[in-house]
């Protein structure tokens, strides 16, 4: 558990601009905490990979006033309901963080699980037709047989559309943020996350409160609807924009991504098609046609549960590495390094789970779950 000057120390790092989330998470690894970042020596500092003059002098220049303003971080979030997960929590999600690049610390609003079975992004143009609307109307209810969690970025068109067609279908929705949850951009969707909240949805960021609007915070945004996903639907888009983007970052995390076809005469410079052209993308004219492709024809009808739940005869070393590997295939080198398991009994859970038909063993002593 995080105490309370830890996660003061943890926001206030986040506060210092020219150190992202790689190099923060060096820092603290091998110092240990947050806290121990801002104690270090100079000297020690410099022994950092990519940690410059700049960025020390930014860390050893660090005043009361910073703190001052992390602690008003936390009290503004406990009293609006909003709970802050570091990177080193067990609640922080499990598919984030096998990334780089994932994000020190997130903040969340509502009770959807972060670590649902099966997730699906959907994401799309701003100026939807028609047509692509209905599409993703269809593909949420065929995705509901499935019991699957949507997340999207809660833009204007294919975002919202996607997130009010979970709230049909009965099903948990996650909206990333661009921006601290003390706001709703757009605006005019703040109806639509009210429900959310109230129907087990969430909203998230990795953004603090009072964080304005830039357009340099979408890909950031992008990157965490890319990276809480088992799979990523690109329903219509442009050749460039947040959504190619996106599915680009998807791909590069080893997410399945999909992509709806267009006829070429209708849309002469559509994003779907390119993204199928160049083997980014696998061609689906429905959303039965991800299931089948996801292998989660298993699920249809399966009433949502809890991860674990799904597999109650497994024991403690078992239920860890099933849900250290939710969302990814990992070599044994990582699941040593998210396990701290040693090796005999890492190798013995493996084992068992691949007996039982939950996990699959792959290439290059690769691992992948099957359920």
């Amino acid at each position: 558990m995080t105490s309370n000057l830890e996660l003061n120390r943890l926001i206030s790092l986040t506060f210092l601009k020219g150190i992202g989330p790689i190099l923060a998470k060096s820092m603290i690894h091998r110092f240990g905490s947050a806290e121990a970042v801002f104690q270090a020596k100079e000297h020690e500092l410099l022994n950092i990979d990519g940690l410059g003059p700049t960025h020390i002098s930014l860390i050893k220049q660090v005043s009361e006033s910073l703190f001052l303003r992390a602690e008003t971080e936390i009290e503004y979030c406990e009293k609006h309901n909003i709970n802050i997960i570091p990177f080193s929590s067990a609640d922080y999600p499990i598919r984030l963080k096998q990334l780089i690049d994932s994000p020190v610390l997130i903040y969340v609003k509502g009770n959807a699980q972060l670590n649902h079975p099966r997730t699906v992004s959907i994401v799309g143009t701003r100026k939807p037709s028609v047509q692509s609307l209905q599409m993703v109307q269809q593909i949420v209810e065929q995705l509901q047989t499935c019991g699957i969690q949507i997340i999207s970025g809660m833009a204007y068109g294919i975002d919202i559309q996607a997130h009010k067609s979970a709230l049909q279908n009965g099903l948990e929705t996650i909206g990333v943020m661009a921006h601290g949850l003390d706001q709703i951009y757009p605006s005019n969707h703040r109806q639509t996350v009210e429900e959310m909240l109230h129907k087990n949805g969430s909203i998230i960021s990795e953004m603090p409160i009072k964080t304005a609007l830039h357009p340099d915070l979408f890909p950031r945004r992008n990157r965490i609807v890319a990276g809480m996903s088992d799979a990523l639907i690109v329903v219509e888009s442009k050749l460039t924009g947040g959504s190619m983007a996106t599915a680009h970052i998807a791909h590069s995390y080893d997410r399945e991504v999909f992509a709806i076809p267009s006829h070429p005469y209708k849309s002469p410079e559509n994003g779907c098609n390119a993204l199928i052209k160049r083997n980014i993308a696998h061609l689906i004219e429905d959303g039965m046609d991800l299931i089948r492709c996801m292998k989660w024809s298993h699920a249809l009808k399966e009433v949502p549960t809890k991860q674990i739940e799904l597999f109650p005869n497994l024991n403690e070393d078992e239920k860890n590495l099933l849900h250290i590997l939710t969302g990814k295939k990992l070599h044994i080198d990582e699941l040593l390094n998210y396990s701290d398991m040693p090796l005999h009994r890492l190798t013995l859970g493996l084992l068992e789970l691949e007996l039982k038909g939950i996990l699959q063993v792959l290439p290059g002593k690769y691992y992948q779950r099957i359920s």
